[in-house]
């Protein structure tokens, strides 16, 4: 009987043993080489900024050693009356913004055109620039003054 009682207790000790063993492996498993949302979402957004590049780059030559910030529109109507620059314009549309060549392009997926192209004056180039010569403008696109985007 007394066999029994230890050769029970070894196979209690194994079992605890065991299951901390697999609690550890299964730790490490979640910390290392499990994705958390928010990682396949940064993925997945990755993947949907460069098939949208890539849809772009057909339409039109896209400055190069950059990623562009995307935004999408969502009330157009507001943009337009802020800014010509967003005129044609229509809900659903995407912005992308080249910071380092200064530029804007604002692309239609759903109609795959591109409705504006034009430069971007961020506030502390705007800040640092000497005042423009006064010039006719009316056919020129409406700079993008800095917009709230996601990336």
């Amino acid at each position: 009987m007394e066999g029994n009682k230890k050769g029970g207790m070894k196979s209690i000790m194994m079992l605890i043993l065991g299951m901390l063993v697999g609690a550890g492996v299964f730790y490490a498993w979640n910390v290392y080489m499990v994705k958390t949302p928010s990682d396949v979402a940064s993925q997945v957004e990755q993947a949907q900024i460069k098939e949208l590049v890539a849809k772009v780059g057909k339409l039109i030559i896209l400055p190069t050693g950059e990623e562009p910030v995307v935004a999408t529109i969502n009330d157009a109507s507001a943009l337009i009356k802020d800014q010509v620059f967003y005129k044609g314009s229509k809900n659903g549309d995407v912005v992308l913004v080249y910071q380092k060549a200064a530029k804007a392009i604002i692309y239609s997926p759903l109609r795959n055109v591109i409705v504006n192209v034009g430069p971007i004056f961020l506030q502390d180039q705007q800040a640092a620039a000497p005042a423009p010569a006064k010039t006719d403008v009316t056919d020129a696109p409406a700079p993008v003054a800095t917009t709230t985007t996601k990336k």
